[in-house]
Order: structure tokens, then C-alpha cells, then sequence
């Protein structure tokens, strides 16, 4: 935002800057006022890892660097330039110079860390120091020192920490060494995106003012120069913004009765300024129940419970089980729609804060790095056994779950493991992590979550999948999510969705267009009303109410029909649910009678999942899930290769700091279903399933999918279900990167083939770059006219074709390379080089054929 110099001379800012000046079609200085409006690229040529950004889209060649114009007008003078991005900035008391941070150096796209440096009004840059993954740099007043943000290393879960660099000499300090609480605002709800990291001096420059979080609150304190620490303003709620001057604190804080509201502390006297929400006053709003649980290791735990209105102590009433984001966010006493909405609803609202949550010091916060799905998914679990038995009044045969983020993949991994759960809601959730991996906007941040890069041997991200145990689930599942989403990407939704659609499982995909990963926070506001809406009704239909007996059909939701004069960009939502033309077969038949059929809008309709799963069937005590006996609900080809997979207990890991290592006898992992030793092998199975699956699927696509498919679950699932499977099959097929993916991959492009055929050959520079992901690997032509062969066909393909592409990229390559990975930063980052140079290396010598195409698909998508 733009910040005033101190003597008023100034205002500094930033700005974008593009790096090719054509891709601008109107130029802001008309007298029409009109803005820059980027033409959209012929192509995106990618060689840097931070090449896109959640809730920016992707960068083009765009930078933001830094500007100062004068306050009496005039033309702005930029002050930094280059391929680097200024993330914060603030002025010198004199009003010379400024702080800056960022990451100038070569290579910055493979290092976390960020850099201070100083720059003058004539733009000369000198880096004061680095190392750190810092923010919120802010100048002393007094001229001599600089105080900023960031955790002590570049690790993971480590917690932010204050710390001040002084300007004549010396290294940083940190003031928050000894004070086992996270810097910044941690605690999360659905009214703010991001987290605040503000620090502010003192007028006399002796102490530092900062947002610090506790267990479920954010409240602000300071520190000497010393490291004394001292409480200024806290309580249970959640403090998001403040100001200090002259001795008074001002602050903004939410509470759970209380979205945001501004307060003003003198002299140690509190009072509260606004009243923003009076219309909340004369409305039933949940006001949480604190309860504290024990793990099975010991750990002491947190978490709340919201009752319904007309909660009677004496009557089960249904229940939902919400998980937060992160995995280093926390739940706590804020105002949250969400949770409020599902208690008017009539639901018993269950939330807390496992393993891996901030709050509750850096040791607390590192136990979930590296053992995702481990000891968290047995915190949520117990303590869930334990408030159920404690409270007595939530109905065991009526639990949901639900989540976003890190909490939609422990949504999906819960569901996976246990059938204890009636309805789930999974939302911008991950379900693969070897395909996560290396695909949002955050590599070098997984990197450090997940362990260093996985290839070729992609076995514990697998084993901690969700969907590796897709053939678990018996929950029915609505899946939420964005479709600009770039941290959890909308494919991870489309995986989980196209899986339990294949197998015959309830499921709904709602995709929300041009939205972001922060839809619910930051999203349009009808699609975050309507996204609402979705999550309710789906509790609704499978759990009922505490006013009904029975699960509600969507037609008695309160998901209304879209009126008839409603704008065309209301029903821009996309719902894609299971509409099976009869109701799929189970053991035993659906009690709840069908209601009669309502009128309900078109797009409203068509979303409608005809069949509630037998609430009866799901009892709280439900064993670890076993892989159930679904053949009638599969259909053959998903099935005919390879049987399914059973699931194989998480191995004991260790934790990623030896002073952290758990106690000998600590449980790491869920209790997972246990399966024969045989069981690893199947995790490679991907092999024969591509091997034997492309040709039953290309040649009986058209007549004998449908002739083996008479039974009576599978009639509803003809040709339109069986165009897809191909798609699911080759997913896993990176797994084994050499022939089994080149003979997969073919099968989705085997429409298109024609036209894709024909045009790479006069374009070769372009085409390798966008089509060279699925192309290298599959000639389409010989494929379309050779169907029962291609077994013979795809390798002479590929040790010809492979020939023609190495060469505009090798062309193109040798002066990108010393920019794109100089060996020095690599290390930094604890990379191996070879997992990077190895790949660019390779295609190098032709007279090798065989070994390119892995080569090729490594390199390939670092170019595009």
C-alpha cells in the first residue's frame, strides 16, 4: 500500500511491471481514463518455479517493484528493477532511503529465503542481509537498527520471530528467542484472507510492538531490546490489525459473537468504539463450549463444541466434525460463518486443533511436517471418541466431516479410513500428493512439508494419498472447489471426483469459476453464499436435523431454486453430481421413503444426488475401514486388470528433528486397515493396469463396455462413464515414468489425434512446448490406425520423435540454463542437483534413444 515519507516530501509504493511493453492494449494516460488491460499471451514460456501465484493468476514476465513520486505531482521514479518481486517496504526517518525486501539475487525462484536491502532515491541498492524467509521489515525510529519477521531457519513449522538488524555492523537478533509463540495472526475464519504480520516501534524506538498467537487467540504484546516480553491487549478473541501512538493502542478484534469491531486502550482502560453487526443482536448466535481432550501419547489438546438453538440435552441430535487449513493454521474464538451456519442449521458444530497447529509452541507445531495423516488424523479421531462420550448428546449414527484446504485432505483421508462418517465435505482439498507435489504455486514450501523431491521412488507420498484408498469410501462426498485455485489446484477435486464416480460412489463436484483458493474468505459474494448453501444442504439431505428424523431430500434444503430473473453470472456455479437412472444396488434397501418430487430450477436439479446413504449402517464404533465388496457397483473395465488395491499400514517415521523424535512405542501413524505383507506390491500395480487397460478400454468403448455391463448398477454408467476411465487410468502411470505412462497417456488424445497430428510438424518451436506433454509420448496416428497393436507401436514412435524435439529445445536451452539452476543455489535450498540437472543433461547425446523419453518428460514441462 502506498506509505508516506516522514517529512510528507514523498509517497512510495508499488507497482506491476511488465516485461514486454506490447502486451499492454490501452494506455492509461488517455483522457478516458481507461487502464493498462494485458492482451492475453500467445504463450507462456515457463523456466522459473514462481512463475504463477494463488489469487494472481499467473506472472507473464510481471514484477512489482518500487516507486516514489513527489506529493506535489509529477512522474514516478522507479526504484527497483529486474526479474524480482519487492514484498515489503518502509522509509528511513530522514526520509533518504528506504528498506526493502525481496530476493535480487540469480536463482531466486529456487531459494525460500528473502533479502533486506537499502535503496536511495537515485536507485542504488545495497543488500544489508539475508537468509531469512522475512517480512514486515520497518525502520527504527531513532534511524539505527531495523526490525522484521521470521522464523530462526528456513524449515518448515519452525515459528516466526521477531528480530532487529542494526546499520552500523553486525548481525541480526532475534528478541522472541525464549517466547514459544508464532509472531503474526494465526487464527483462521471466513471473513479475512491471509494473516496479519504487523510490527510497529514504539515513539521512542525502546520497544517493539507485535501480533502474537496463543492457543485459539491473537493478541498483542511487545518486546524490549532486551527480549522482555509484555501483554498488552489479548482476551479470547482474535486481534487482526492494530496501531499504537502517543500511548494509545488501537485495535480491530473478533469474537465468536462478533465479526470485527475497533476498541481503544488508554492508560490500560479498554473501551470498544464500534457496533458494526447491531442486527446480530435480535439473532441466535452459538457461543462456543471449551473442552480440552488427551491423545494417546499425551499431548494435551483443545477444541470447541457449538450447540444448535433449542438444543435439547436430552436428545441426539446430529453432528459435524470440521477440520481447519494449514496444517499450521488454528481454530479459535473468532467468528466464523461457517460454523454458525451449521448450528442454526440444527447441527452440533465439533472443532479443534491437533497436532500441527499453531499456538501451542514450535514442538507442538512441527509434529505434523512429514507425518501427514499420522499423529493428526489420531488426534481428531480421539478426541471426536472422547467429546462424544463426555457431552452424550451428539448422535453418534449422524456424524459429518468436513474441511478446506489441509482440512479437505484429511477429509478425504478420514472417509478413506472409516465408514463411521453419514456425509463429508471436502473442500479446495489435495487428494494425490505425488501429483501435488511439484503443481501449486508453493513448490519450495512442499518441499519442506512432504521431505526433498520424491522421484523416482514415490512411495510414502503415495501411501499417504487419500485417493490410494478411494475404494474404501462409503461416505457420500460433495467436493467444493475453485477453478483459479493455485495452491490446492481444481485437478486434485477432478481426481477424487473422477475416482468414486468410476467406482460407483455418492459424490458431487461444485466448481466455482474464476474464483481463487481464498473463495470462502475473499471469494464474490454470491459464490460464497451459495458455496454455503451447498455445504449445509449436504449435511442436511444425509444427516438431518435435530427437527427431523429423517435426511432431508435437496428439494426441502433451504438451497432455493435460482429465480427466473436472476443475473446469467448467478448461475455461473457448476454442480456435477452422481444422477444414477436407477438407485444404486446395496445390502439392504433404503428406508427413508423417496419424497414427493418438488420443483426445483434446472441447474439446481441437475445437481441432485438421487440416493441418501442408510444412516442406520453408520454407526460411531465403525472399524477401520476394510476394502468393502463393491463388484456390483464397479464396473468391469475399472477392474479387470489389476484387482483393487487394499490399503497397507503407514510405516513409523521419524520425526524430522531428532530432539523431536517421538518416544520408543508412540503410535506415528492412524491405525490404518491392516493388509498382507503382500500389500506393497500392489502399489505398483499401476504397471499392469496400463499394460492391459488401454486395450479393452480403445476397443470396447463403442459395444462390448455395454454388453458387459448388464447388471444393475452398472446400466447406469454406459459410454459416457466409459470414455473417462481411460483419463483414470493413466493418472497413476507417472509412477512409472518409461513405457507404462508412454502407453497410457495416448488413450485421452486418441479424439483429438487428427488435428494434433498435423500440426506439430511446421511448428516445431511452439508445439513442443504446449503439446509436448501428452504428444512425445503417443504418435497419435499410428495408434488410431493400429488400435489392436499398440503395445508393438509406441516405442519405435518414441525413439523416433524424441529426435526432432531435443533439438529446438537444446538449441534453445544453453543460455537458459545458467539462470535456471547456477549449482551453488541449488544446494541452498537442500536440493539435490541432481534431481535438476540430470534431467536437462540427458537429451543431450542422440545416439541414445531409448533412455530419452524420460528425459524428455522431465524437461518438457520446465519449458513450456
Amino acid at each position: 500500500s502506498p506509505l508516506w515519507s516522514p517529512d510528507g516530501a514523498r509517497i512510495a509504493f508499488t507497482g506491476g511491471v511488465l516485461s514486454d511493453p506490447e502486451a499492454v492494449v490501452d494506455d492509461p494516460r488517455l483522457p478516458e481514463g481507461r487502464e493498462q488491460v494485458r492482451r492475453p499471451p500467445v504463450a507462456r514460456v515457463v523456466r522459473r518455479l514462481d512463475y504463477k501465484h494463488d489469487g494472481q493468476g499467473y506472472v507473464d514476465g510481471r514484477y512489482r517493484h518500487l516507486f516514489a513520486v513527489s506529493a506535489v505531482g509529477g512522474d514516478a521514479k522507479q526504484l527497483t528493477s529486474g526479474p524480482w518481486d519487492v514484498t515489503d517496504f518502509d522509509w528511513s526517518p530522514d526520509s533518504k532511503r528506504l528498506v526493502v525486501a525481496g530476493n535480487a539475487e540469480t536463482g531466486a525462484d529456487l531459494q525460500r529465503e528473502l533479502n533486506l536491502y537499502l535503496i536511495d532515491l537515485d536507485a542504488n541498492r545495497l543488500r544489508l542481509g539475508g537468509g531469512f524467509y522475512l517480512s514486515s521489515p520497518i525502520w527504527s525510529p531513532r534511524g539505527d537498527q531495523i526490525a522484521f519477521i521470521a522464523p530462526n531457519g528456513l524449515d518448515v513449522g519452525l515459528l516466526e520471530r521477531l528480530w532487529v538488524v542494526p546499520l552500523n555492523g553486525g548481525g541480526p537478533r532475534c528478541l522472541t528467542l525464549n517466547f514459544d509463540r508464532a509472531v503474526g495472526d494465526s487464527v483462521i475464519n471466513d471473513m479475512r484472507a491471509g494473516h496479519a504480520t504487523r510490527i510497529c516501534w514504539s515513539t521512542g524506538g525502546d520497544r517493539v510492538y507485535f501480533l502474537a498467537s496463543g492457543p485459539g487467540v491473537t493478541a498483542v504484546q511487545s518486546v524490549d531490546l532486551d527480549g522482555n516480553v509484555r501483554d498488552e491487549a489479548g482476551g479470547q478473541r482474535r486481534i487482526y490489525d492494530f496501531d499504537v501512538a502517543s500511548g494509545v493502542l488501537a485495535f480491530c478484534a473478533s469474537d465468536p459473537g462478533h465479526p470485527g469491531e475497533l476498541y481503544m486502550l488508554t492508560n490500560g482502560a479498554e473501551a470498544r468504539v464500534t457496533d458494526l453487526n447491531p442486527w446480530l443482536h435480535d439473532r441466535y448466535v452459538a457461543q462456543p463450549e471449551q473442552h480440552h481432550f488427551d491423545a494417546p501419547d499425551g499431548w494435551r489438546l483443545e477444541g470447541w463444541v457449538l450447540k444448535p438453538p433449542g438444543y435439547d440435552p436430552n436428545r441426539l441430535h446430529p453432528a459435524v466434525l470440521e477440520i481447519h487449513g494449514g496444517p499450521h493454521g488454528q481454530y479459535g474464538w473468532s467468528f466464523f460463518h461457517e460454523l454458525q451456519i451449521l448450528a442454526g442449521m440444527g447441527f452440533v458444530v465439533f472443532y479443534m486443533n491437533p497436532r500441527g497447529s499453531d499456538g501451542y509452541g514450535e514442538r507442538f507445531r512441527r509434529e505434523v511436517v512429514r507425518d501427514w495423516a499420522g499423529k493428526d488424523y489420531v488426534d481428531i479421531m480421539s478426541s471426536l471418541d472422547q467429546v462424544i462420550e463426555r457431552t452424550g448428546y451428539m448422535d453418534a449414527t449422524r456424524l459429518g466431516v468436513g474441511g478446506g484446504s489441509y482440512g479437505g485432505y484429511m477429509t478425504n483421508w478420514i472417509i478413506g479410513q472409516t465408514n463411521r462418517f453419514a456425509a463429508a465435505v471436502s473442500m479446495r482439498s489435495i487428494c494425490n500428493l505425488v501429483s501435488e507435489y511439484a503443481q501449486h504455486d508453493i513448490v519450495l514450501w512442499g518441499v519442506l512439508q512432504f521431505g526433498p523431491p520424491p522421484w523416482p521412488d514415490l512411495d510414502e507420498l503415495w501411501r499417504r494419498s487419500p485417493i490410494r484408498y478411494v475404494q474404501n469410501i462409503s461416505t457420500p462426498l460433495l467436493l467444493t472447489a475453485a477453478e483459479m485455485d493455485l495452491r490446492c489446484a481444481m485437478s486434485q477435486s477432478e481426481e477424487m471426483f473422477g475416482a468414486m464416480r468410476l467406482l460407483g460412489k455418492t459424490v458431487e463436484l461444485v466448481r466455482f469459476p474464476e474464483e481463487s483458493h481464498d473463495l470462502s474468505r475473499s471469494g464474490r459474494p454470491d459464490r460464497r453464499v451459495e458455496r454455503l448453501r451447498r455445504i449445509a444442504a449436504w449435511y442436511e439431505r444425509y444427516l438431518g436435523t435435530a427437527t427431523a428424523e429423517r435426511a432431508a431430500p435437496e428439494e426441502e434444503t433451504q438451497i432455493l431454486p435460482v429465480p427466473a430473473e436472476a443475473s446469467r453470472e448467478w448461475a455461473k456455479t457448476i454442480a456435477i453430481g452422481t444422477r444414477p437412472s436407477e438407485p444404486a444396488p446395496r445390502a439392504e434397501p433404503e428406508p427413508v421413503p423417496e419424497p414427493e418430487p418438488v420443483p426445483v430450477s434446472e441447474p439446481l436439479a441437475e445437481a441432485a444426488v438421487a440416493e441418501p446413504a442408510p444412516l442406520e449402517e453408520l454407526g460411531a464404533q465403525a472399524a477401520v475401514a476394510e476394502p468393502e465388496v463393491i463388484q456390483p457397483m464397479v464396473p468391469e473395465f475399472a477392474t479387470a486388470a489389476a484387482p483393487i488395491v487394499e490399503p497397507e499400514a503407514l510405516p513409523e517415521l521419524p520425526t524430522p528433528e531428532t530432539e523431536l523424535a517421538a518416544p520408543e512405542g508412540e503410535q506415528v501413524g492412524p491405525p490404518l486397515p491392516v493388509a498382507a505383507e503382500a500389500a506393497p506390491e500392489p502399489d505398483a500395480e499401476p504397471e499392469p493396469i496400463t499394460a492391459a487397460e488401454p486395450e479393452p478400454a480403445i476397443a470396447a468403448e463403442p459395444e462390448p463396455a455395454i454388453a458387459a455391463e448388464p447388471e444393475p448398477a452398472i446400466t447406469a454408467e454406459p459410454e459416457p462413464e466409459s470414455e473417462p476411465a481411460p483419463a483414470i487410468a493413466a493418472e497413476p502411470e507417472p509412477e512409472s515414468e518409461p513405457e507404462p505412462a508412454i502407453a497410457a497417456e495416448p488413450e485421452p488424445e486418441s479424439e483429438p489425434q487428427p488435428a494434433i497430428a498435423a500440426e506439430p510438424e511446421p511448428e516445431k518451436e511452439p508445439e513442443p512446448a504446449i503439446a509436448a506433454e501428452p504428444e512425445p509420448e503417443s504418435e497419435p496416428e499410428p495408434i488410431v490406425a493400429a488400435e489392436p497393436e499398440p503395445e508393438r507401436e509406441p516405442e519405435p514412435i518414441v525413439t523416433a520423435e524424441p529426435e526432432p524435439e531435443a533439438e529446438p529445445e537444446l538449441a534453445a536451452e544453453p543460455a537458459a540454463e545458467p539462470e535456471l539452476e547456477p549449482e551453488p543455489l541449488v544446494a541452498q535450498t537442500g536440493l539435490a542437483p541432481s534431481a535438476f540437472d540430470e534431467p536437462i543433461a540427458e537429451p543431450a547425446p542422440e545416439p541414445q534413444p531409448e533412455p530419452e523419453p524420460v528425459p524428455a518428460m522431465a524437461e518438457t514441462p520446465a519449458q513450456p
